[in-house]
């Protein structure tokens, strides 16, 4: 549970457009995180704030004083919504916000002090260090009980940074990092010095940096100040006091200024009892185990901040854990706000919901519809905006994975619905099937056993012939005639041709334990001269063998030292699905099965498109809440230019977050690279499986 969060965006050197969006963060939860962003005349803002922009993970673009076309490109760059700032409470994600003393703030800061802001018309170092308020929002947090109070002093400024007595750093309350990579870790404290009081780039600088470090992971005390702080006569001694902090970094102190010469950061190092480190940059030690030792003086310093202490990947949030059975079409959570408010209601909130049934779903609009109908997704968890509440209770419809395909199929194509060989790969697939053929051997085996047929005649005629001599239309017209009059293939394990006979015989028995594979006898007809397979049968358990064929009594075959001797045939629903090259499809299934949690995939769909185009996957489906959609080869060599066109054709028409590139033989290293220059293209990832890949 967090607020939402706001980049202000100002024109290029507006100090009346820092000071607004400073009165407006004042006011919000959360504030203290937010950004400002100059825009300047031409558009085009500086790499360093479009990183801020990105770090901070905020949550809309807010318009203080910048162009409003330059504004809106930005907003539509990082895909944002733009809101006006004098609209911020009313429409737009950032207005999901509360105010701080609707959460659980102390009155005062000590019983009888007031929350420390600049005071009024202030100087613009005090408005960014402390905060300010507009007279309207002043007034709303008196009404709310919350104590405020205007400084008269400068030095007030600095000591209530110190001490964190500031309204701005109240704006953190309930605020906590959920995730943080890499995770931050105590810093040493950072004092910004401006040149003048209106030094609008040192402020800038401070306020963005400041809004990007930790509020509870790692602590780094940042303080804005003058340059010239002679008169503050007590302030040495009280910043010695603060930098007693754990013996855990050196030096104890970064200077830093926009505007302030490095020689004048060392005269005011010098003024504060600072004295230079002999470390070059920052170090750290962590101690285990036992009490960590406070810094003691003399107090070291260095010149500059690297931006490495702030810049981290985080996600905002306070969390709270429901365990709750999702059974039935729709499913309550109940639960106490990880948030605390003063009344039972507070202002707005945004509330994420993660876990087991959620992860497993695609991360599309549609999808979130179907939880409920003001959901939308954000960092791979369902959002919702509601009023901050102390008792919570959520009524959500958690749709199977079924259900969630099939809305993500319907958002992206016209209709859609199994190709022939997912039909049949649809009848075969199941657990056992998958587990079966993840077995060594047991594909191998199957083709070992599929019955020769049309176009694996014309290949064999073909490589007969030589690749000069092409098939004739009679020839091929031949093939495909008598291919598909071939006799199923049956065969012992001593005739499989898949390593020793144990090897065989524990393949063939796999494919006979699930059904794929009949087991029998083979009879030698001395009449008809016909080698016939005898399942087992009545017949076959009992009275003499005869042949199929002619009705001759016959004898089964022997072999010495065996005995009669064990023949294996293909199930005719396997044997012609991997004619078709479903079994492949299946196996590249049950491999994708094994790699992720939550699974559901389809053998084979055909794909048809608003703007007619048609296309088909040989595989599709949901892995962990990604789309996976590509194709499924028998020979790796098969992946051309032209496959791999029509592959990210589709990829890109579903917003595919996978694509899958597999075969039962290795894929050429080439096509590999084309495969990933595509995918880089397209923000797709990359899934490749070969032969050893689709092995238990």
């Amino acid at each position: 549970m967090r607020p939402a969060r706001a980049a202000y965006l100002i024109a290029e050197g507006s100090r009346d457009g820092l000071r607004r969006a400073v009165q407006e963060a004042t006011s919000r939860w959360g504030g203290q995180t937010e950004p400002i962003v100059p825009v300047p005349e031409d558009g085009t803002i500086a790499p360093d704030h479009r990183r801020v922009i990105e770090v901070a993970h905020v949550d809309g673009l807010v318009n203080v004083d910048a162009p409003a076309d330059h504004a809106q490109s930005l907003a539509e760059s990082f895909d944002m919504q733009l809101t006006p700032i004098d609209h911020i409470d009313r429409w737009g994600a950032t207005r999901c916000t509360s105010h701080p003393a609707d959460l659980a703030l102390p009155a005062t800061i000590d019983g009888s002090n007031g929350y420390v802001i600049a005071a009024e018309g202030a100087p613009l170092w005090q408005v960014a260090a402390a905060g300010d308020l507009r007279s309207e929002a002043e007034k709303g947090f008196h009404d709310a009980g919350t104590a405020v109070r205007r400084v008269r002093f400068d030095h007030e400024i600095g000591e209530s940074q110190l001490w964190d007595h500031t309204l701005l750093g109240a704006t953190t309350v309930s605020m906590s990092e959920e995730w943080a990579s890499p995770a931050p870790s105590d810093s040493p404290t950072v004092l910004f010095l401006v040149s003048d009081a209106d030094d609008f780039d040192t402020c800038l600088a401070f306020w963005n940096l400041r809004a990007l470090r930790s509020v509870s992971r790692g602590a780094i005390p940042m303080h804005l100040l003058p340059v010239d702080i002679s008169h503050w006569t007590a302030w040495p001694r009280v910043l010695a006091g603060a930098l007693q902090r754990p013996d855990q970094f050196s030096p104890d102190v970064l200077i830093a200024s926009s505007s302030v010469g490095e020689q004048a950061m060392h005269t005011f190092a010098q003024n504060m009892g600072l004295q230079l480190s002999e470390e070059q940059q920052v170090s750290r030690s962590m101690t285990f185990g036992k009490e960590v030792p406070k810094r003691s003086a003399p107090f070291t310093y260095l010149v500059g901040l690297p931006m490495r202490y702030v810049d981290f990947e985080r996600r905002y949030g306070l969390a709270a854990l429901v365990d709750v059975p999702v059974v039935g079409e729709k499913t309550a959570l109940r639960f106490t706000s990880p948030v605390p408010t003063k009344l039972d209601y507070g202002g707005m909130s945004l509330v994420s919901i993660s876990g087991g049934p959620i992860d497993a779903l695609p991360k599309r609009e549609p999808v979130a519809k179907l939880v409920t109908d003001n959901a939308e997704w954000h960092d791979d968890a369902i959002q919702l905006a509601a009023l901050l509440q102390r008792d919570w209770r959520l009524e959500l419809r958690i749709p199977t994975p079924a259900a969630a395909y099939e809305a993500v199929m319907r958002e992206r194509t016209a209709s859609h619905l199994l190709s022939d060989k997912g039909a049949i790969g649809a009848g075969l697939l199941d657990e056992a099937a998958t587990d079966v053929l993840a077995e060594p051997n047991v594909f191998e085996t199957i083709r070992q056993l599929t019955t020769p047929r049309g176009e694996d005649i014309a290949k064999k005629l073909q490589k007969l012939f030589g690749k000069d001599r092409p098939l004739t239309e009679d020839q091929k017209a031949f093939a495909e005639e008598f291919g598909g009059r071939s006799e199923r293939v049956f065969k012992s394990a001593n005739r499989l041709g898949c390593g020793s006979f144990e090897t065989a015989q524990t393949a063939l028995e796999h494919l006979a334990g699930i059904g794929w594979a009949e087991r029998g006898f083979q009879t030698a007809c001395s009449e008809c001269k016909i080698k016939s397979f005898a399942p087992f049968s009545q017949e076959t358990v009992r009275g003499i063998a005869r042949c199929p064929v002619c009705g001759s009594s016959t004898d089964y075959t022997r072999e010495p030292g065996r005995g009669l001797v064990l023949h294996y045939r293909l199930d005719a629903r396997v044997d012609f699905a991997n004619d078709n090259g479903v079994i492949a499809h299946l196996m590249v299934i049950g491999a994708l099965d094994r790699r992720y949690t939550h699974t559901l995939l389809k053998p084979g769909v055909d794909l048809f498109f608003a703007d007619g185009v048609q296309g088909e996957a040989d595989v599709i489906g949901i892995c962990d809440g990604k789309l996976v959609s590509g194709e499924v080869k028998m020979s790796g060599r098969s992946f051309t230019d032209t496959q791999l066109n029509k592959d990210m054709d589709i990829a890109e028409r579903l917003r595919s977050d996978i694509y899958l590139m597999a075969a039962t033989s290795p894929i050429e290293e080439e096509a590999k690279h084309r495969a990933k220059a595509r995918c880089d293209e397209l923000g797709v990832e990359l899934l490749i499986l070969e032969r050893d890949d689709l092995l238990r």
